[in-house]
């Protein structure tokens, strides 16, 4: 409409001379980001827990039939997705030399972002102990430097190591079986909008610190993590109706009619 505008403004078949659509923009339909809560995230660590130590009576010999073993791998990766907020291509893309425990960080290549930009995530305490003996393993196993760091099949009876698409189809069904058992969707992506859906709630938010982390080159794009609290947003709105309003509403009546 802008255009068409512009052009019946410029060809004089409209009187005016401004544009009344110059600044209007129609919003995308942004659909909710889908979460996990933390009863979920309960669930799902107590249902690697429980396959954890069926994997311990079992021994090596059942892991080829199930696609949530080794546990102890497979719980790095679901640490490092909940951890750092990173996507799943920019974890399949880590090399084991990307990883600077010394400094505690990781660093995000360019070839796996969604933007290509290089950037850095930090190693928290919580997910160190599980990095050190992730890279410990891997190396044992003949990895190098520059070798991809997430790849289950350093661990397993495989031997097709550098097979991106391998290494994708085996994560892929590793979220397949465990949303199975758990009766819910789990996926690598509601592991980086939990995270970042959780810092955006926190009242001394920095958006910045926000963005960085999670490798957004606009801000606007970090913004649609705010979520409204419902029930803070109820009571707030109770108290400005309660400045104009007389009367208290009787239970099951609407407050304004």
């Amino acid at each position: 409409m802008r255009s068409v505008f512009n052009l019946a403004i410029e060809e004089k078949i409209l009187p005016q001379t401004e544009n009344p659509f110059i600044g209007v923009e129609v919003n995308e339909n942004k659909n909710k980001k889908k979460t996990l809560t933390k009863k979920q995230l309960t669930t799902l660590y107590l249902t690697m827990g429980q396959f954890e130590e069926r994997e311990r009576r079992t021994g090596d010999n059942h892991r080829a039939r199930c696609a949530l073993y080794p546990t102890w791998y497979w719980l790095t990766v679901l640490d490092t997705l909940r951890y750092t907020g990173m996507r799943q291509n920019q974890l399949l893309h880590i090399r084991l030399g990307d990883i600077d425990l010394d400094e505690r960080r990781i660093i995000l290549c360019s070839e796996g972002s969604k933007n290509h930009y290089e950037h850095q995530v930090p190693v928290v305490k919580w997910l160190y102990p599980r990095l050190e003996i992730l890279l410990e393993r891997a190396q044992a196993a003949g990895a190098k430097s520059s070798d991809p760091l997430f790849c289950v099949n350093y661990f397993t009876a495989k031997t097709d190591r550098g097979n991106e698409t391998d290494q994708l189809q085996t994560i892929k069904s590793f979220f397949r079986r465990l949303s199975k058992e758990c009766g819910f969707d789990v996926g690598p992506h509601r592991f980086r909008h939990t995270l970042a859906t959780e810092l955006m709630k926190a009242p001394d938010r920095n958006l910045q610190m926000v963005r960085g982390l999670l490798g957004h080159r606009s801000i606007t794009t970090t913004m649609e993590y705010i979520d409204i609290n419902l029930d803070i947003a109820g009571r707030a709105l109770e108290r400005e109706l309660m400045l104009y309003i007389d009367v208290e509403p009787e239970r099951g009546e609407m407050l304004i009619g």
